[in-house]
């Protein structure tokens, strides 16, 4: 692969610790807030630390908000491959981080729930492109039925999908025709219980709906990943230790560093375990788009 296209949602994370989640009507205090790129620019800004050039497939408003995601793509040199959408802002997430990392978001769109099948049609598609789709994004009614449809059209040499959080809410035929085009399908444990699995089980449910050559990593926290492939027996590829801030962005830390490992030609288990180390150290720290540079991955894994 010589580049990554990110289709997804760019859009402004609202994050803000908090002692606990409120009660139902209830409140609490929260300590600042601090507004950022985040969404599918996470994942490209893992990428990118990487050494894998990246461009972005979605739609950024142009409210201030759009032009705050525009001036930090821009920073992180990523290529837009569309032009901003004068329709509306781009949307936001508000993010609660709890003492332990654990985060609970509310998300609420904007223009980027609106990628069409001209969209799509626009981009100049690359044989040897990688690409990663979020789940976010076949929830939207207009994007998730475009891309099925684009996906009919065209195959990319590899397509990482993360179903996300949402993955019980995308419709049944925009999710079968993205597991049946998937090369590598990347979820968390309570992502793969609601698609009727467990991590480190046989995939009974899931393989009929994947392609032959597709591989299924299913992220487990501090213990790492499972890396299933077909035909073969699950295999847990271990993490690093580490002191847990935060967990927002973990799993687009993972996914970007999966993809730039693939990309340099690491075998499938060398690039999981790069990509649980790159997890582990994102969530060391606070905020979304924390993925590291390939210095602060070396120096773990020597």
């Amino acid at each position: 692969m010589n580049r990554l296209v990110v289709i997804g949602s760019v859009i402004a994370d609202q994050l803000m610790t908090v002692p606990r989640l409120p009660d139902r009507g209830g409140d609490v205090l929260a300590g600042p807030v601090a507004t950022q790129a985040g969404g599918a620019f996470n994942i490209a800004a893992a990428a990118v630390r990487l050494g894998l050039p990246t461009a972005l497939c979605g739609r950024v408003g142009t409210g201030p908000l759009g032009d705050l995601l525009a001036h930090a793509l821009a920073d992180l040199g990523v290529e837009a491959l569309l032009p901003r959408d004068p329709s509306g802002d781009s949307g936001t997430c508000i993010g609660l981080v709890e003492p332990d990392g654990e985060r609970t978001f509310v998300t609420s769109p904007g223009v980027e729930q609106g990628l069409t099948d001209d969209d799509l049609a626009s981009v100049g598609w690359r044989a040897d492109d990688a690409v990663y789709l979020s789940g976010y994004d076949l929830v939207y009614p207009t994007t998730g039925p475009a891309v099925a449809r684009w996906l009919a059209g065209f195959r990319p040499g590899t397509l990482l999908i993360d179903p996300g959080p949402l993955v019980a809410e995308i419709p049944a035929a925009v999710l079968d025709a993205a597991l049946a085009a998937a090369t590598v399908l990347s979820l968390n444990e309570r992502e793969l219980d609601l698609l009727g699995e467990e991590p480190g089980g046989a995939l009974t449910t899931l393989w009929p709906r994947l392609a032959d050559g597709a591989v299924v990593v299913a992220r487990v926290g501090a213990e790492g990943a499972w890396l299933h492939r077909r035909g073969a027996e699950p295999e847990l590829v271990g993490s690093i230790a580490v002191d847990v801030v935060d967990t927002t962005g973990a799993g687009d830390a993972h996914a970007g560093a999966l993809l730039a490992g693939l990309a340099d030609g690491l075998t499938l288990p060398a690039a999981v375990r790069r990509a649980n180390a790159a997890a582990a150290l994102a969530v060391t720290r606070l905020g979304s788009a924390t993925g590291p540079t390939r210095d602060e991955l070396s120096a773990v894994l020597t």
